[in-house]
């Protein structure tokens, strides 16, 4: 360890925080704010962002030639493997103390000090955190455990950082704690009461975002509308000082949305706001035996009436058997949505839902993130099915390459779950899956479907062929469209095309309610 400074009384010791992000593009809340949380302790304590889509020698190996010796890290579900398994190496080749917080670790920690920890800080950290690098810088002793500490918020980044965000996710919170009880969420005992950072702060610091122009800002509060005045305020702050490039996501009960609200957001730049809103059912028991109380039908309503909704469904909830999951996955479908996320049910350490998981004949994989397998309602051939409809949603619908298809399609299939049903049996007996693709591969997939599906082969080219030039400049369109489509190279270069089409695709998709009409359009693209 560190030596005493003889001269300031202050131990000469390397303190590090390490975040292990999900993906290079995130970027870790928990780290910046704890860092700025430090105050006259900050030059102290180095930070580094890792992804867990590294090598794990990779990151052992930077972190020993750093030579810390304190290491700190924030823990969940989708880094909590990899995180012991290199804490597990440097205890055996650096005398470095470990300390780890974060939601993974609010529950069930004893075990953790059998894998090399040493510290462990349960619940929110800005000041167990500063409490213990004042503990280590002045050589004090630490105790193995830090209870939750709630502080007023912090703003986590500084001007400097901004040089380093350039097209990554920045994550702020204007609000803290939780008001719902939902069963399967820590919220409820990782953060209970909520508390509100004052507004003029939130706009001040709304506008550094802004000046600096970063790419997309996701709040996380967990209710963001939960004070509808607050809300409806910060939305049109950012209406009035939108720069144009900025987007902003927020997580929303869409049942609190009123009239007020939605005529508000509707003045939006398009691509200046996103909302995700978690329907996770649309059956009542279900909704019920998790805590949630939900006026279905008005959130799906508000969520048809809004742009760049991203909706959330759960798969493996009690009382929700296949049948009702179908209804529901109809249901939510039926609003079109920007984007559907279709979660499995993840048996978190510390919530309602895993200490009844008995209850509800949970059985869950005992390694994070602790998917479920089975439950009562439904069994695990049924649940694998559904992750096979997910891989097709995540391909097809959220993934935006194929809209015009997709959505043509949804509306010549009985509903929109017996399309994606049908298309994941026909990938997955064809074995699709298990090939690699070239670029017009899956294009190639998706009309020979479509002429089973009893669909006109031209009118489905037409279809593909939009969907590819609204991704990209194609110059050589593949053979099922160059065989009868000719387009002329002049109205083609590099920051736009145009091109000709048999239907009028355009108007179709601005009022897919109306049918596709054939007739001769040029439609330009822009890149």
């Amino acid at each position: 360890m560190g030596v005493l400074n003889l001269i300031s009384g202050i131990r000469d010791v390397k303190i590090l925080f390490v975040a292990v992000n999900a993906r290079f593009l995130h970027t870790s809340l928990a780290g910046f704010t704890l860092m700025a949380g430090l105050g006259e302790y900050r030059r102290f304590v180095e930070f580094r962002e890792f992804t867990v889509n590294q090598l794990e020698m990779d990151i052992v190996s930077e972190l020993f030639e750093l030579k810390p010796d304190v290491l700190a890290f924030s823990c969940y579900i989708w880094n909590i493997d990899i995180v012991l398994s290199v804490v597990s190496v440097l205890k055996k080749i650096l005398p470095v103390k470990i300390i780890v917080g974060g939601p993974e670790v609010f529950a069930e920690y004893e075990g953790l000090f059998d894998c090399g920890v040493d510290v462990v800080v349960r619940g929110r950290g800005e000041i167990a955190f500063k409490n213990i690098v004042a503990a280590l810088v002045n050589g004090e002793t630490l105790s193995n455990v830090y209870e939750n500490a709630v502080s007023e918020s912090i703003f986590p980044y500084a001007d400097s950082d901004f040089e380093s965000f350039a097209n990554r996710i920045i994550y702020y919170e204007s609000q803290f704690g939780c008001a719902n009880n939902c069963a399967y969420c820590l919220a409820p005992r990782f953060d209970q009461r909520p508390y509100f950072t004052p507004l003029d702060r939130v706009k001040s610091e709304l506008k550094i975002f802004l000046t600096n122009k970063v790419k997309q800002v996701k709040f996380v509060d967990r209710t963001f509308n939960i004070d509808r005045t607050r809300a409806a305020d910060i939305w049109r702050f950012l209406l009035e000082n939108d720069n144009g490039v900025t987007n902003f996501h927020f997580e929303l009960a869409g049942d609190l949305l009123d009239g007020d609200d939605i005529a508000l957001l509707k003045t939006a730049r398009k691509g200046l706001f996103q909302f995700e809103i978690g329907v996770q059912s649309t059956n009542p028991p279900t909704l019920e035996a998790i805590g949630r109380r939900t006026d279905t039908a008005k959130l799906l309503e508000n969520a048809r009436l809004l742009d760049g909704v991203y909706l959330d469904l759960i798969v493996g909830l009690p009382h929700e058997s296949t049948e009702t999951f179908i209804k529901s996955f109809n249901d939510v479908m039926a609003v079109l949505p920007y984007r559907l996320h279709l979660g499995f049910l993840k048996l978190l350490k510390g919530t309602a839902l895993r200490e009844n998981a008995e209850k509800y004949g949970i059985k869950y994989r005992a390694a994070a993130p602790y998917d479920i397998l089975f439950n009562d309602s439904m069994d695990f051939a049924a649940i694998n099915d559904l992750r096979k409809i997910e891989h097709i949603l995540q391909m097809l619908y959220n993934s935006g390459n194929f809209d015009a298809y997709t959505l043509f399609m949804l509306q010549n299939f009985s509903t929109p779950y017996r399309f994606f049903k049908t298309f994941a049996d026909y990938w997955y007996t064809g074995n699709f899956h298990k090939k690699a693709h070239k670029k017009f591969d899956t294009f190639a997939i998706l009309l020979d479907f479509a002429d089973i599906a009893g669909q006109d082969r031209r009118l489905m080219s037409e279809l593909l062929k939009y969907d590819m030039l609204s991704r990209e400049n194609i110059r050589t369109f593949p053979p099922f469209i160059a065989d009868y489509y000719r387009y002329d190279r002049r109205k083609i270069d590099k920051k736009f095309a145009q091109h000709t089409f048999e239907y009028d695709i355009i108007s179709w998709l601005e009022n897919p309610t109306l049918p596709l009409t054939k007739k001769q359009t040029e439609i330009t693209f822009h890149f």
